[in-house]
């Protein structure tokens, strides 16, 4: 089955081991251009958790050659959006400017000044949100839910640091991370737009040709494993509701179960809500919650992700929503989903997986994704086959494999 859309991607690898991405999309009049680095979630120590973070918030705070203001307008200009990460950053702006707006996206990423009075505001800035989650009890219950699935493995820290970690970080730290980790090899610069691919990539390799730099050797991350028990946590908070989260490590999006679990994910909890069973069950029929949500495919990438359930419920209720999220649980490990839930959900992402693409910075993700993934580019055509050949035996045969109900940590944080 075909998807409709034809992508013609073309890639070249330079000598620094960056690589170079281009699709092409004749139909619009405008461009994305995506950078993304190879930087690890562990490449920050830990006393330094939020580095990462406060560096792609203030690679936009002034160049070499512009102050954040400056920049700011010279974008304005061009009519481009603009923004940092950190991994790199993202410029959408008209075709016709594309030659200046990759000049800028490349002075932002690459040669960021990190002033200090700019550093300070937008330190303050995250200092106050770190603040504001800490009175939030679904933040609450978040952070401490991925402490107690990742444990010591860095992405059991807050990406954005805490309070403690993020005011003792100085400008010289966000240099000094920004220059030893914003290196070309086995990063990806990824652009979409109407210039045909080839013209593309030379025109990215002139741009890019010149960044150089020795690759980094990464540390080793601890491996993330089930745990031996499951844990409950409840962390009294003066509120209302109550915040359930519960779960365990997931999987790799390499994986070979990842889409025979896509589609479990819908039926169990991540779909709209014809075709999702926790929204059913736990919202419709019962009247527990506003927002209830189950799945193990969102949160999968280069590290494992989580399976995490979630519902925001009033404290009487906290056992039945766990007993309910459990009950569902092991009713997908033990027998198969109903055809009629395979079709809907197989129509459903089908049907839906081209809307994703329908912008530049979307494909340019896309071309990312394919080959950071190893997924091909052809990947959008091959999906909806793929998809369709997923029996209900397979669903529950993949849900037995990696959902485990006597081993999930339950974190909640709310009223008690």
């Amino acid at each position: 089955m075909s998807t409709g859309i034809q992508l013609d991607i073309a890639e070249r690898v330079l000598d620094s081991g960056l690589t170079l991405l281009a699709v092409h999309n004749p139909r619009v009049p405008t461009f994305a251009c995506a950078v993304s680095l190879d930087v690890r979630a562990g490449d920050e120590a830990a006393a330094q958790t939020g580095l990462a973070n406060l560096v792609g918030e203030c690679l936009d705070e002034g160049t070499r050659r512009y102050s954040g203001l400056e920049l700011a307008a010279a974008a304005e200009r061009l009519g481009a959006a603009m923004e940092g990460n950190h991994r790199g950053g993202v410029v959408m702006a008209p075709a016709v400017a594309q030659k200046e707006a990759l000049h800028l996206l490349r002075e932002m990423v690459l040669e960021p000044e990190f002033p200090g009075r700019e550093v300070r505001r937008v330190q303050a800035e995250v200092l106050a949100e770190i603040e504001a989650e800490a009175d939030d009890p679904r933040s609450v219950a978040a952070r401490r839910f991925r402490k107690e699935v990742y444990g010591e493995h860095p992405l059991g820290r807050p990406s954005h640091g805490t309070a403690q970690s993020v005011a003792r970080l100085k400008p010289k730290d966000l240099r000094a991370f920004h220059g030893a980790w914003f290196r070309p090899h086995g990063g990806y610069v990824a652009i979409a737009g109407p210039e045909e691919p080839q013209r593309a990539l030379d025109r990215l390799a002139k741009v890019w040709g010149g960044f150089r730099g020795k690759p980094q050797k990464h540390a080793a991350a601890p491996e993330v494993g089930l745990p031996g028990r499951a844990r409950d946590v409840h962390l009294p908070m003066a509120r209302e509701q109550v915040h359930v989260y519960l779960g365990h490590v997931g999987i790799r999006r390499t994986h070979p179960d990842f889409y025979v679990l896509s589609i479990m994910d819908h039926v169990l909890g991540t779909g709209p809500g014809f075709t999702s069973r926790c929204s059913r069950k736990l919202r419709d029929e019962q009247g527990l919650c506003y927002a209830v949500s189950a799945g193990i495919t969102p949160s999968a990438g280069e590290e494992p992700g989580t399976f995490t359930a979630y519902i925001g419920t009033s404290p009487e209720h906290r056992q039945r929503a766990i007993d309910g999220f459990l009950a569902e649980i092991r009713r997908i490990r033990s027998e198969p989903v109903s055809a009629q839930e395979l079709q809907d959900v197989k129509d459903y992402l089908t049907g839906s997986f081209v809307f994703a693409l329908e912008r530049n910075s979307n494909l340019a993700a896309y071309a990312i994704r394919a080959r950071r993934f190893a997924l091909g580019f052809d990947f959008l055509h091959r999906y909806p086959d793929l998809v369709r050949s997923i029996t209900a035996e397979q669903v529950r045969e993949a849900a037995e494999r990696h959902l485990h109900p006597d081993l999930l940590a339950v974190v909640s944080a709310g009223a008690s």
